[in-house]
């Protein structure tokens, strides 16, 4: 049996060798492995998951070091009388696979050949010869996926499908709520919204739309802010699957006429999950959209969120002041919450009594007391603000500026010594200043009481795995204003790989604008300035508008110009 034959180089200086990473980089990559306890991870896993190297040329390096060719499993009919002699569970632990046999020789795929075990056991198990070749490790997983379907390890797609072939009568009448339970209890129904509840997980999603239609079930997720179509059904499931959402976030089955809102808890390991339920009574049915909250995201500093060294400076500076306003405006998406906690997790002390009102309450956050709205109950934003201000705090955060009275309340707080943050839904950083005062506040009360304005927005990443450099068009370069660096620096998109889903985009980073409020800007303000007036006296001050900054990350490398105008293009 021929095995893997180790050329003694170390891997790292193949990596060198090829251009692949700088020393001073993989420097730095072996003192972070060590730093957060991963030493025994191997390294090309470590730096291509780091971002620090592209998995085809982690695959190319380990080739050389152990005599290996590289195989494109894309392009192999894999040989299902062969893939039946190892079972599912080895493939799944040692990341491999069979691929086919040429007498009595089996060529089995490998992602990690320093597992000499692992291809003397395939071997026992083929009763022959065996012959390694190296595959991608993503290419290996999907591979293992297709075979044996989602499993512990694989992504659950093809359980999915399998599970959405079935025939179930929900009933659908209107007086036959037992048949409803009844089919949202079903072993098989519960196993289907409970895989899509977890794929949509693994795949990072923020949202899951369950959508009812004519004929089908349509099932989507929002990637990267992006909605994608994963999974469509026969209408039969439509009533059984919904039963089961309404289930699981303790919801009333019977009520289908009047929109319901509900959560599910859910653990996935080490990870704590919320869904957020909506369910909305529509044309062909029920639509269901859950929103994902994982309360790991609350933990992340300002540090992690794409801040350019200029914003960061000065918005940390905002946030530390003692008394005034600080907002984050941008659209519906665009990260303002993540934002707003990462803040308060900079300033959040033993010395500081700190006080929210959300809406509602996302993520418990130690030392910070959380009041959630309930206008039912007749605790709005406005009276929750009041009864905060007589419980002394230093810092008050108001999810949102909805109306003229919390707007004003807000700022009489901020006059009389707290720090109020907040968020608005507004394009722009000057816009949220004239939106606050046509919504009626008063000038007089803002123009001393605003300390700055954060606007965001989130761009996709360039995929690590698949980026490749490539030439703008004239157009795109105008539209974003490129033409100072066109021609000098490289862009950079994904051609599209399995690790990104084929959309080129893995993960999303923030671009922002911070608009400092100096005595120019107040004047305007109480001079009640338009829109254009207050950013042109931003920019003379140092403004770096949205744009400037997708530029910015667009020259690094860090997304790709297209997107930078897909999401300012409603700034301009």
């Amino acid at each position: 049996m021929p095995l893997p034959k180790k050329v003694e180089v170390r891997f790292g200086q193949l990596l060198v060798d090829d251009g692949a990473i700088t020393p001073e980089e993989l420097e730095q990559a072996l003192n972070e492995r060590n730093e957060r306890g991963l030493a025994a991870k191997p390294l090309g896993k470590y730096l291509v998951e780091s971002g620090y190297v592209h998995e085809e040329a982690a695959l190319a390096a380990l080739a050389r070091q152990f005599n290996l060719p590289v195989m494109d499993l894309d392009d192999v009919e894999i040989q299902e009388a062969v893939v039946e002699k190892v079972p599912e569970e080895v493939c799944r632990r040692y990341r491999l696979i069979p691929l086919f046999a040429i007498g009595d020789e089996v060529t089995v795929a490998v992602s990690d050949p320093a597992l000499i075990e692992a291809i003397d056991l395939v071997g026992g198990m083929v009763k022959g010869p065996v012959q390694p070749v190296l595959a991608s490790e993503t290419q290996i997983v999907r591979a293992i996926s297709d075979r044996y379907g989602g499993g512990e390890d694989g992504d659950g797609r093809d359980d999915i499908v399998t599970l959405g072939r079935l025939d179930v009568d929900a009933g659908g009448g209107d007086a036959d709520i037992e048949s409803l339970r009844r089919a949202g209890e079903e072993a098989p129904i519960i196993k289907l919204v409970d895989k899509i509840l977890k794929l949509a997980v693994r795949e990072e999603a923020s949202d899951i739309h369950i959508e009812p239609g004519e004929d089908h079930l349509l099932v989507r997720f929002r990637v990267d802010g992006v909605l994608q179509k994963r999974f469509g059904f026969s209408m039969r499931l439509a009533p059984a699957v919904v039963s089961r959402v309404k289930i699981l976030s303790d919801l009333d089955i019977s009520e289908r006429q009047r929109p319901q809102d509900g959560r599910i808890q859910l653990k996935m390991g080490s990870r704590e999950l919320e869904f957020r339920v909506s369910v909305l009574p529509v044309y062909y049915g029920e639509k269901v959209v859950m929103r994902i909250l994982d309360r790991a995201s609350v933990r992340v500093g300002l540090g992690d969120l794409g801040f350019s060294e200029h914003n960061l400076e000065l918005f940390q500076a905002m946030i530390r002041q003692p008394n005034g306003i600080v907002l984050v405006t941008g659209p519906t998406g665009s990260g303002k919450s993540t934002t707003l906690y990462a803040a308060l997790n900079g300033i959040n002390s033993i010395e500081r009594n700190i006080v929210t009102v959300e809406d509602p309450v996302e993520y418990q956050i130690p030392l910070i007391n959380q009041v959630a709205v309930n206008p039912k109950r007749g605790l709005t934003f406005a009276g929750a603000l009041r009864s905060i201000l007589r419980q002394d705090p230093d810092i008050v955060m108001v999810g949102e500026i909805r109306d003229p009275e919390t707007g004003q309340i807000a700022g009489e707080a901020a006059l009389t010594g707290h720090l109020v943050l907040s968020t608005l839904h507004t394009n722009d950083a000057p816009s949220a200043i004239t939106r606050l005062v046509e919504m009626g506040v008063a000038p007089f009360l803002l123009a001393p009481t605003l300390i700055g304005v954060l606007a965001q927005r989130l761009v996709r990443r360039v995929c690590p795995q698949c980026r490749e450099t490539y030439e703008p068009t004239p157009a795109e370069i105008r539209e974003a204003g490129a033409g100072a660096v066109a021609g000098k620096v490289p862009f950079y998109r994904g051609k599209g790989c399995g690790y990104c889903g084929g959309s080129g985009y893995k993960g999303r980073t923030g671009i922002h604008e911070v608009l400092r409020v100096d005595e120019s800007i107040r004047q305007l303000i109480t001079e009640r300035a338009s829109t254009s007036q207050l950013r042109r006296a931003a920019l003379r001050t140092g403004l770096r508008d949205l744009r400037f900054d997708g530029l910015r990350k667009a020259v690094a490398g860090a997304t790709s110009l297209e997107e930078v105008i897909r999401v300012t293009k409603a700034v301009e």
